[in-house]
């Protein structure tokens, strides 16, 4: 039995831990679907015959008031002593079961609470034993002194012991003590009973809780995170910055085990299995800013928008002297490098999002000197200027060389050339102005004759 104890260490559990697993054993029996109070009443019942308080220290006699109190939250015991002939008061109880001396700590569920004095008889020498009881691989452990068995009065304040034992494997652990279906923490009491208290440890499972990101793109830094949590107990999920992804943020843990959504940081109760928690991520709100680079503060402009939505870039509205504006420029990291990006004014930008703490700017592309003209890109054979060469624009070539004053550049006629439609025109040894050889090429070309404009003809000797 001594090799058996050396694997399974005594140890004394710290009432941090005591404190910290309290959730997992109520004191008494949970609100079930009663509706939802707003307060909850502690009463002390001592209608019993022969009671009387005994006076404090200052001779007072305090009065068992009432104690109104929040759902879900705790409540202490007034510090007093119950008189009674031949009894000695040991405290309070709820259900027979569990006890609370004075002076400690009761939990208050969502449903009023009685309590009722508890008494032991000394001269009755209704004794009965508690004993621990410690059972690995089949064989007893030798018990330490402080849990041998001990015989006790029937209603009598037993406190349960503080003393756990390792488990060698580590896939279970000891929190506390069990007797007859119930679960008790280290320095809680039990109301002895009419016949011997047996404990045994009250042994739970270490079980996977997983944090996992979920199928995101652009996470940085760590992308899994697996703990050993223990079954039946309260543990309080991963903060909001548990895994860092750009542009979105952590606004809930979705549980395979039940569906459910949890917010950050919310209290979770381990069930007996492997649980799996998938990050539910919520796009951030920017506000890019578009930074005229003119000194003004009029030309700057915000436009604000979401991850992975695009905005319009804005018109630059100031000037900078001996400058021309060229667009906005954005500078980003692809594949390590930088990239940068030119927008034009009236282009789409699709915010990606940045890194947390980070804003998204662009800034103005200032240029020295005048801006370039633009020269229209030529079209040969579209005369009229739609973007198609049809019969038209022969016809557009003739009118204009039949009657100039019309049809010509600067013609009275709505329908006169124009520039564009004047060089589009040329399509026929380009340089040489219009002449019915242009209005010859496209019928040609519309033919298939020649397969492409302009066409260059040499001149007859």
């Amino acid at each position: 039995m001594k090799k058996i104890f050396s694997k399974f260490t005594a140890i004394t559990l710290s009432a941090l831990t005591a404190i910290s697993v309290m959730t997992a054993f109520p004191s008494f029996a949970e609100s079930g679907d009663a509706e939802e109070n707003n307060s909850v009443t502690v009463h002390f019942d001592i209608s019993e015959e022969g009671i009387t308080i005994d006076e404090d220290e200052d001779g007072n006699v305090i009065e068992l008031n009432d104690i109104i109190a929040e759902p879900n939250s705790s409540v202490r015991i007034p510090e007093c002593t119950l008189l009674k002939e031949d009894a000695v008061f040991s405290g309070w109880t709820v259900d027979g079961v569990r006890g609370y001396p004075s002076n400690t700590i009761l939990q208050v569920a969502e449903e009023d609470v009685t309590l009722t004095p508890v008494w032991y008889y000394p001269k009755e020498k209704n004794y009965h034993s508690v004993e621990y009881k410690v059972e690995i691989e089949g064989q007893d452990v030798e018990l330490p002194v402080a849990i041998q068995p001990t015989d006790y009065s029937v209603g009598y304040f037993v406190e349960v012991s503080l003393i756990a034992f390792d488990d060698p494997t580590n896939t279970h652990v000891q929190i506390g003590w069990k007797y007859d279906g119930n679960s008790y923490l280290g320095q809680q009491y039990i109301v002895m009973p009419d016949h011997d208290v047996t404990f045994t440890p009250n042994w739970l499972k270490f079980y996977k809780l997983t944090y996992t990101p979920g199928d995101v793109d652009r996470l940085t830094g760590a992308t899994s995170g697996v703990f050993d949590r223990v079954e039946n107990q309260v543990t309080d999920l991963a903060e909001a910055g548990r895994f860092s992804r750009i542009g979105f943020k952590i606004v809930g843990w979705s549980c395979d085990a039940d569906n459910k959504v949890y917010a950050p940081l919310s209290a979770y109760l381990m069930p007996s299995q492997d649980v799996t928690f998938t990050a539910v991520w919520e796009p951030n709100d920017y506000v890019i800013v578009f930074n005229g680079d003119t000194g003004k503060t009029d030309d700057i402009y915000r436009v604000p928008g979401k991850t992975d939505t695009t905005i319009i870039c804005p018109e630059m509205k100031g000037t900078k002297s001996g400058y021309y504006f060229d667009g906005w420029k954005f500078t980003e990291k692809v594949d390590g490098k930088n990239v940068t990006t030119i927008y034009q004014p009236g282009d789409e930008f699709l915010i990606k999002g940045a890194k947390p703490g980070l804003g998204i700017s662009l800034t103005a592309v200032w240029v020295k000197g005048e801006p370039p003209t633009d020269t229209p890109a030529v079209k040969y054979g579209d005369a009229n200027a739609d973007g198609e060469i049809t019969l038209s624009d022969a016809i557009t070539i003739m009118q204009v060389i039949g009657n100039p004053d019309s049809y010509g550049l600067n013609g009275s006629d709505p329908s006169a050339i124009s520039e564009a439609g004047f060089a589009n025109a040329d399509c026929c040894n380009p340089g040489d102005g219009l002449t019915n050889l242009d209005a010859l090429a496209i019928q040609k070309y519309l033919l298939k004759l020649i397969t492409e404009l302009p066409e260059k003809v040499e001149s007859a000797s």
